[in-house]
């Protein structure tokens, strides 16, 4: 996994100076003093949970976004078994008539299984 990780001090001086919005500001808005504030953005000082909250609220982005960790889906784990990789290989090697004729009949088959 690369190392894109950008400090939240980082994330929110760019995220300000995106919004043209001063430290002061920010820090009244959030109600956070500034001295604070400052130490989060020099990486002086950790973001608290309620803290990074209220910045991510403030911004309208997800915490994160503001920590910036990289979305992921989220999906249950799935086991597959040696044939349904090799079956999940070959079908993403069709053309899109392939695809739909193969989802086809999985449809049609799957009906009498219920």
């Amino acid at each position: 996994m690369k190392n894109n990780h950008i400090s939240i001090g980082d994330q929110i001086v760019e995220l300000r100076q995106t919004y043209k919005i001063q430290q002061g500001e920010l820090a009244k808005a959030i109600d956070m003093h500034q001295s604070v504030l400052n130490r989060i953005e020099r990486g002086l000082r950790s973001a608290r949970d309620e803290e990074i909250r209220d910045i991510a609220i403030y911004f309208d982005i997800s915490a994160d976004t503001l920590l910036s960790i990289p979305h992921q889906e989220h999906t249950a784990a799935l086991e597959l078994s040696s044939d349904e990789i090799a079956l999940l290989q070959k079908f993403r090697e069709l053309d899109d008539r392939g695809r739909d004729a193969v989802l086809s009949t999985v449809t049609r088959e799957y009906r009498y299984v219920k």
